[in-house]
């Protein structure tokens, strides 16, 4: 049993910001791979179905991002998942350019309080699916960082996050099987 989970924030106010990458990550893998709609339970929403083979759940916290460590925690148990082989974690990194890919397989939170909430959690051995949301605007220092992160892609963004996530469907077997070069390798625009 694998699971993939996004982070975000819950709410209709947080819908397409920055900070809620990962959220749009897991829903275009879950309609991609037509899972069943997804269910209220673990503190979250969950969906369990299969990806080539492999028996997957996705899940999405249902609590404000620096409070995901707790649900995470409660599913994996549930699953009996084994967090640092079977754990995967999709977030924003503000600290990546745009659409830039790194994975983590261990290590502390590199700020990120959604991934510090995790480690409390589940400790520090889990896989972090990072995305890059850094542009010009926060480059330039125009905006704060807690602003940046709540704010929308722009339009030209949300043209290249389609053409993204197209990629992330058609590699997402590369996750499931750890091949992780090669994924980053295919997925950095």
């Amino acid at each position: 049993m694998i699971i993939l989970s996004g982070l975000g924030n819950p709410g209709r106010e947080y819908k397409g910001t920055r900070h809620n990458l990962g959220f749009d990550l897991i829903n275009s893998l879950h309609k991609h791979y037509n899972f069943p709609e997804f269910k209220k339970k673990f503190d979250g929403l969950f969906s369990k179905y299969e990806i080539l083979g492999r028996e997957v759940v996705m899940f999405k916290p249902e609590r404000f991002m620096n409070l995901s460590g707790k649900p995470i925690r409660t599913i994996s148990q549930f699953f009996k998942v084994n967090c640092k082989k079977n754990l995967y974690v999709f977030h924003d990194d503000l600290d990546l350019a745009f659409l830039k890919i790194r994975i983590k397989e261990s290590g502390g939170h590199g700020g990120h309080n959604g991934i510090k909430d995790i480690i409390n959690n589940v400790g520090n051995e889990f896989c972090r699916v990072k995305v890059g949301i850094k542009n010009n605007l926060l480059i330039e220092n125009k905006i704060s960082s807690s602003d940046f992160v709540l704010n929308k892609f722009s339009s030209s963004e949300k043209k290249n996050i389609t053409k993204f996530k197209k990629k992330l469907q058609d590699h997402i077997d590369l996750i499931l099987n750890r091949n992780f070069s090669l994924f980053i390798n295919n997925l950095n625009i």
